[in-house]
C-alpha cells in the first residue's frame, strides 16, 4: 500500500527485512521473551489472590541480568566512584549485612529495626528477600546491597508494606539514583526498577481508576524526598537499627518523608475489599432500659 493511503498516522514507516526466523527487534528488552510477557501481563492483569504480583519476579531478575551491559555498568561505576571518595570505599569494602529477624527482637517500638520486626514477624517473614551470595563485581554488590536496604527504604520513606506502599521505595530510588549518578548509570541501575513499578502505572487506570491519582501523587512524593536526600544506598543502617524513625531520618539524610498509611487503598488494589470507601462508622449500641 502506497504512504498516501495509508492513514496519516501510519506514514512513513520503513519496513525492514530481516533473515531472522523468531521476533527481533532493536530493543534487547524486547527480544527477551521472558521480560515481553512480564510486561504484557503486569500491565494489562487485574490483581488477584489465585496469583501473587511477585511470583514472576525471580525469572524477570534472571533475564534482566542476562541482558544487560555489565561491561558498560562497570565502566560507569569507575567513572562515578573517580572524584567521590565515600562511593570508592564503599564499593571497594563491599560490606554486606548479616542481620537476622530476631537480632531486632528487641529494638524499642517506633524503631527502624522495631518497626521491621512487627512487619516481619506479622508474616512469619525473614530479612533475606533472595540468598545472600558473594558478588563478583561493583554492579553485583549494588545489586545485592539494594534488595538488603528494600524493607529499610520503605520505612524510611514512609510507604506501607503492601502493594501500594511498594510505589514509594521504588520512586524514592528514581529519585535518588537520577540525583547522585549520571542518567545513563541511574537509568541502568533502575531496570529492574522499572519494570517491576512502571506497570501498575498501567493497570491502575485499567481496572482501579479510583487509585490512580494518588498512586502519581505517591510517586512524585517520593521522587521528590529521593532527589532531596543525601546518597541512601551508602550507609549501613543495620548498624543503627535502635534508632527511633525521624532520628534515622536526619542521621541518614532523608527529607522531606513522613509515614504514609496505604492500607485502605491496597485492599482495594489487591482485590480484598470491594469498595475504596472506609466502611460506615456504626451508631453506638443503644442501652436497653
Amino acid at each position: 500500500m502506497k504512504d498516501e493511503d495509508l492513514p496519516y498516522l501510519q506514514r512513513g514507516r520503513q519496513v525492514i527485512e530481516t533473515p531472522s526466523s523468531i521476533l527481533i527487534s532493536s530493543s534487547k528488552y524486547l527480544n527477551d521473551y521472558r521480560i515481553r510477557e512480564w510486561v504484557t501481563n503486569q500491565c494489562l492483569k487485574r490483581n488477584g489472590r489465585d496469583c501473587p504480583n511477585t511470583y514472576g519476579i525471580p525469572p524477570l531478575i534472571e533475564a534482566v541480568r542476562e541482558v544487560q551491559d555489565h561491561t558498560r555498568i562497570e565502566a560507569l561505576f569507575d567513572e562515578a566512584r573517580r572524584d567521590w571518595p565515600e562511593f570508592d570505599r564503599w564499593l571497594d569494602d563491599r560490606w554486606l549485612s548479616r542481620i537476622t529477624r530476631d537480632d531486632m527482637k528487641s529494638c524499642p517500638e517506633g524503631s527502624v529495626g522495631g518497626i521491621w520486626y512487627a512487619w516481619l514477624s506479622s508474616g512469619n517473614m525473614q530479612v533475606d528477600i533472595i540468598p545472600t551470595f558473594e558478588p563478583r563485581s561493583s554492579f553485583e554488590y549494588f545489586f545485592l546491597r539494594g534488595v538488603q536496604i528494600h524493607d529499610i527504604m520503605h520505612i524510611l520513606s514512609g510507604g506501607g508494606f503492601d502493594g501500594i506502599g511498594e510505589i514509594m521505595p521504588a520512586f524514592l530510588k528514581y529519585g535518588n539514583l537520577f540525583r547522585h549518578f549520571t542518567p545513563e548509570l541511574a537509568g541502568l541501575l533502575n531496570v529492574q526498577n522499572t519494570l517491576l513499578t512502571i506497570p501498575m502505572f498501567m493497570r491502575g487506570p485499567l481496572h482501579y481508576p479510583e487509585l490512580f491519582t494518588t498512586m502519581w501523587d505517591l510517586a512524585n512524593y517520593a521522587m521528590n524526598v529521593g532527589r532531596d536526600s543525601d546518597a541512601l544506598f551508602l550507609p549501613r543502617y543495620e548498624e543503627f537499627m535502635d534508632l527511633p524513625l525521624e532520628e534515622a531520618r536526619r542521621k541518614f539524610g532523608v527529607r522531606g518523608a513522613r509515614s504514609i498509611d496505604t492500607g485502605r487503598e491496597s485492599a482495594y488494589w489487591d482485590e480484598r475489599s470491594a469498595t475504596l470507601e472506609p466502611p460506615p462508622v456504626q451508631p453506638d449500641a443503644v442501652a436497653a432500659e
